[in-house]
């Protein structure tokens, strides 16, 4: 079966991450479009040293260049924001399509394109490569049978640490729900499928971090994850209607389990097909040979809840904060407090339109200059700086300001 002529949307980061993948998957790519409007120098680079890459990828300006090259699937790594408008570009094009996750930022956005997908009968998934994670599904069945009652998950990032070689920093262009979230569905879903997670309390913490409980059917979930930990934290915790507890640590995959108390052999694995190859393999084996799209647990009309609790934990954490926020300054606190400034640069810098910065000094420099715009009074007509202006007119119009100036006004 000949491999297939893939456009990969995105030239970012998680883009760069994806064309890792897709180099090793010679047998089921013929081509790689990998479509940026910005930085092609740069990517043509990337490839140069890329491990596999030979003379498959090209790199091309324009998603229209690509769909006139007419691709057999598609992959959408852009920046979040820019998810749901691509993915319907490509779905009205006849592409199937994996979108990386979110699938898009609000859930009447996510069924407009599973509503389209299902109407032309074309395969949309999304990326959430938990679902089909061999370590996670392994721990799983250790414990199959055994009703859960009380579940605890944690995913913590540094804002900067050292992956595979490259220096990663937190993206602070996508809101941390919508980057973090989908995972801890994920999880969710594969631990009790029966339901999908209700949302109780979302609860602001020190930088940035939030702490979400949520009703599951038979289980009470408490989920905590953040971008600014001193370290990396993956972790699952379940306790048992039988008084027993299991625990997964895969802060380093496949990660150690531990049972009742007892160490629990890890999932072996050769440690060169993670669980993103598993994903994009398994996407395109399913337009390479017809299968089933829709029985896939990546299927998006299968992950709707995925948006849906996004939605309700952003939508509960944007007053949460501004209020955090606001109680803070009403006791003299500052902009800059460690606390204060990561709900303020959380909530604004996704609005902002701006590329994610890609070193250490644009990313400061955002911080700087959303921070600076924060603290400054008056009309914006009086400020010189553009990007200082644009950036107070934004704050201004956004959810996050009006709780925060309701909460100070109280």
């Amino acid at each position: 079966m000949s491999g297939v002529t893939v456009a990969l949307v995105g030239g970012g980061r998680w883009g760069r991450t994806h064309a890792s993948v897709l180099a090793q998957l010679s047998d089921r790519t013929a081509r790689i479009l990998w479509v940026s409007r910005h930085n092609k120098a740069a990517l043509e680079a990337f490839l140069a040293d890329l491990a596999g890459a030979d003379d498959r990828f090209t790199v091309v300006d324009s998603l229209d260049v690509a769909l006139a090259l007419r691709p057999g699937a598609a992959i959408v790594a852009t920046p979040a924001g820019n998810h749901a408008e691509t993915a319907e570009l490509l779905l009205r094009s006849g592409v199937p399509t994996l979108v990386e996750k979110p699938l898009a930022l609000g859930v009447d956005e996510a069924r407009r394109l599973v509503d389209l997908a299902a109407e032309r009968g074309i395969p949309l998934l999304v990326g959430l490569h938990l679902m089909t994670a061999p370590f996670l599904l392994h721990f799983l069945r250790l414990s199959a049978g055994r009703a859960v009652s009380a579940i605890e998950l944690e995913w913590l990032d540094p804002e900067q640490e050292i992956r595979h070689g490259v220096v990663k920093s937190s993206n602070l262009t996508t809101h941390k729900v919508d980057e973090i979230v989908p995972h801890l569905w994920s999880m969710l879903h594969l631990i009790d499928d029966t339901a999908e997670p209700k949302t109780r309390t979302v609860k602001p913490c020190a930088q940035g971090a939030v702490e979400v409980e949520v009703d599951m059917r038979e289980a009470r979930a408490t989920l905590r994850f953040g971008r600014r930990a001193p370290a990396r934290r993956r972790r699952i915790g379940l306790a048992f209607r039988d008084g027993g507890h299991a625990e997964l640590d895969f802060t380093h995959e496949p990660g150690a389990i531990i049972l009742d108390g007892v160490q629990q052999p890890s999932r072996e694995t050769d440690g060169r097909i993670g669980p993103l190859a598993v994903e994009l393999a398994g996407f395109l084996d399913i337009v390479r040979l017809g299968r089933d799209a829709w029985s896939s647990p990546r299927s998006a009309s299968r992950c709707m809840g995925a948006v849906e609790l996004a939605e309700a934990v952003r939508t509960q954490l944007v007053v949460a904060e501004a209020a955090a926020a606001a109680a803070r300054l009403a006791r003299g606190g500052s902009m800059r407090d460690p606390d204060i400034s990561a709900w303020v640069i959380d909530n604004i810098a996704p609005l902002l339109d701006v590329q994610e910065p890609r070193t250490e000094n644009e990313r400061r420099e955002l911080m700087g200059l959303i921070l600076d715009a924060a603290d400054m009074a008056g009309p914006t007509d009086h400020v010189e700086d553009d990007k200082l202006r644009r950036t107070m007119a934004t704050i201004r119009r956004s959810d996050f300001c009006g709780h925060l100036n309701r909460g100070l006004s109280a």
